[in-house]
């Protein structure tokens, strides 16, 4: 489906305090004692917001099913703290703990969320192998992150630059016109629906420029490739064709290391594939709880 959801299911909102870390916001949807739970993580800089779309269509489909989508710390509602893939990581394991401690789990994982599950499968297989019977890499990448580019002497000191002014920037929360096309150019595809442009810049604009700073660094020396065969479950890949940030190279390169995994690359579209091809992505992820596979061949 391109075009916005007419269906709105408001979510159930709570917050994880914990001693040792940040209190993280969480957003649920779906049934109060499912028979599988979907957990997703957003990307860099975006919010729970990003899967809104997603998560109502997957309820509204199927009602025995629940969604969770939390805000990674500094994003969003969440608090900020000192952050890299690794908190990331550390993060999705509690929110794992205290809302879905048992039951079947399925992951997806937008740009930097894919990395944080990647993140997680590196520090704690253990949950994969007990209990996650399926994982969506939504745009994403295991290493090599604008590689190409950072290769480069001018790219390189450009985006250290970047990084270096990044702490003090403000996106205005209300999108002006540079900031949207901007926000265009990066994030989408071939023509985006003006409330999806919004929406992202409102997530830009309420994330921390700190840990977004901390976030990109971190994601600058991701190298998880060795990672990848801890994915022991059903898996689908999907890129957009036009997605300048994680290339279809990357989904490529994930799915050649994944043996139980299928590849979708959607054509004309960009990096923000929660919005842009929201009914596919939610058809996929509750594929993913059904007793199904994905060849290991490409899905067109």
């Amino acid at each position: 489906m391109t075009s916005k959801s007419t269906i709105f299911v408001a979510p159930r909102k709570c917050t994880l305090e914990r001693d040792s870390g940040p209190a993280l916001h969480i957003a649920e949807w779906g049934s109060t004692s499912p028979r599988v739970t979907i957990i997703l993580a957003h990307g860099l800089a975006l919010s729970h917001g990003s899967w809104e779309d997603v998560a109502q269509l997957v309820v509204t489909a199927d009602p025995t099913v629940r969604v969770l989508a939390y805000d990674h710390r500094g994003h969003g509602q969440s608090q900020s703290a000192p952050a890299s893939l690794e908190l990331l990581a550390d993060d999705l394991a509690a929110v794992i703990s205290a809302y879905a401690p048992v039951g079947p789990i399925v992951l997806g994982g937008h740009s930097m969320g894919g990395m944080t599950l990647m993140a997680l499968a590196e520090r704690d297989n253990m949950v994969l192998e007990a209990r996650v019977v399926g994982v969506a890499f939504v745009a994403t990448g295991a290493g090599d992150i604008l590689g190409r580019l950072m290769r480069r002497g001018f790219w390189s000191w450009l985006v250290s630059l970047a990084l270096t002014v990044a702490p003090l920037l403000v996106i205005p929360s209300r999108p002006l016109l540079i900031v949207r096309q901007l926000t265009r150019a990066v994030l989408f595809g071939y023509r985006p629906f003006r409330h999806d442009l919004n929406r992202a810049v409102g997530q830009l604009a309420s994330s921390n420029p700190r840990s977004v700073a901390q976030l990109t660094r971190s994601i600058l020396s991701h190298d998880r490739y060795s990672a990848l065969d801890r994915f022991d479950c059903r898996v689908v890949v999907f890129a957009g064709s036009r997605d300048l940030l994680t290339p279809v190279y990357h989904a490529r390169a994930i799915h050649r290391r994944v043996p139980k995994s299928g590849l979708v690359i959607f054509p004309n579209s960009g990096h923000f594939l929660p919005y842009e091809r929201r009914g596919e992505i939610a058809a996929h992820l509750l594929g993913l709880t059904m007793p199904m596979a994905y060849s290991d061949s490409d899905v067109a």
